[in-house]
């Protein structure tokens, strides 16, 4: 069982890194860009060949939850259950967040599109959203560190089948 238990719990963190990393692309590189002077700066969101992560939004954080699940019950009766625990509220935080501020907003900003002028109330709702998204990003960080915590911990093993070959 220690294996799978590693195992599980090792997919979940390269899961949460992944989407951490994405997350610190969209920040760095589409949110900056998108918050610095809407309506102007949407348009890199615009047109035939318009910035769209979607699929990939749509698609990993489900992917991760699964993994959290998976790696919540291979490691339940273990010393990482509690950080385990404890990232998975963070996720859902991040999580939540995510899909009752910052998706609707992006979403209206796309709505609003592309126009040649620069629209100061718009800038400012804009520079919410990017610091709300940054805060996000962070959260999702914090969980993937505690996961990382989460994996240097190691029961002893209680099954001849847990313990290294060779020792009784």
């Amino acid at each position: 069982m220690g294996r799978v238990r590693d195992f599980s719990l090792g997919a979940l963190i390269v899961s949460c890194f992944l989407q951490v990393g994405a997350q610190l692309f969209a920040i760095v590189v589409v949110a900056r860009t998108v918050s610095a002077a809407p309506p102007r700066s949407l348009r890199i969101l615009g047109g035939e060949y318009g910035y769209d992560s979607s699929a990939f939004w749509q698609t990993v954080p489900t992917m991760t939850l699964g993994l959290f699940l998976v790696a919540l019950v291979t490691n339940w009766k273990s010393t990482r259950r509690g950080p385990l625990l404890a990232a998975l509220a963070l996720f859902v935080v991040g999580g939540t967040v995510a899909q009752f501020f910052l998706e609707p907003e992006f979403a209206e900003l796309i709505r609003i599109g592309y126009r040649d002028t620069i629209d100061p109330a718009l800038q400012s709702r804009a520079a919410t959203w990017y610091r709300f998204d940054c805060v996000v990003w962070l959260v999702g960080l914090a969980a993937g560190v505690v996961l990382l915590l989460a994996f240097r911990r190691s029961d002893p093993p209680t099954m001849v089948a847990d313990r290294p070959h060779g020792t009784a």
